[in-house]
């Protein structure tokens, strides 16, 4: 009878752990953000990694996602990046040229554009952790990312605001006598890190804008 007991309360425990292979917790959050009294014309003009990790391909995602807050927040009128490319192009311009003042203006004038966007992905980190409690093992894969928006006002290419975001997920996975889940990286949380971050800088943002 014991012994019965004693298994039932086992598969009880392996159950319960190979389901939270399955959980994901995550300070991501759907920000609801407050609305403008008119909509502001911007042209994001890059988006920079500065960590050693994912390199272009986590700042590309960092981009979409800042476009995607952007626009759910309806404050915003964001120029098509085709666009900008095309006018820097014609003009013969790099990125780097609208630091200077009447490159800036010249840019903006011809977008009919108030304000540019930069962001940088100042932070990013990722961190394994392992806990094994009986027969039952753990693995903690927790992510945090931090993240730099810039206000550049065309008129005079001045930084006008910065905002500061930053965010952290977390998954467990979970596993008995073998059974369980395993794997490597989950690329996803890099994803869901830099949606709060970027949402908190751009809730930032946008309170700038409601006192200006």
């Amino acid at each position: 009878m014991r012994i019965r007991k004693c298994i039932s309360i086992i598969s009880v425990l392996i159950g319960i752990i190979i389901l939270s292979s399955c959980i994901t917790s995550s300070s991501t959050m759907i920000v609801e953000y407050e609305k403008l009294n008119k909509q502001i014309r911007v042209a994001i003009i890059d988006f920079k990694n500065t960590t050693k990790y994912g390199a272009r391909r986590l700042s590309d995602s960092a981009a979409q996602i800042l476009v995607s807050e952007l626009s759910r927040s309806g404050n915003f009128i964001i120029i098509e990046r085709e666009k900008l490319d095309a006018v820097l192009k014609e003009l013969e311009f790099q990125l780097s040229d609208l630091s200077q003042e009447d490159n800036a203006a010249e840019v903006g004038k011809i977008l009919n554009c108030e304000y540019l966007i930069s962001g940088v992905i100042s932070n990013f980190g990722v961190k394994t952790e392992g806990r094994d409690i009986l027969i039952a093992k753990q693995k903690i894969q927790t992510v945090k990312v931090e993240v730099d928006l810039k206000v550049i006002d065309v008129e005079t290419a001045q930084i006008v605001y910065s905002a500061f975001g930053k965010g952290e997920a977390e998954k467990v996975i979970g596993s008995a006598l073998g059974i369980g889940g395993s794997g490597g990286y989950d690329e996803t949380l890099a994803g869901e890190c830099l949606r709060a971050a970027i949402s908190q800088a751009v809730e930032k943002k946008i309170e700038y804008f409601r006192s200006h």
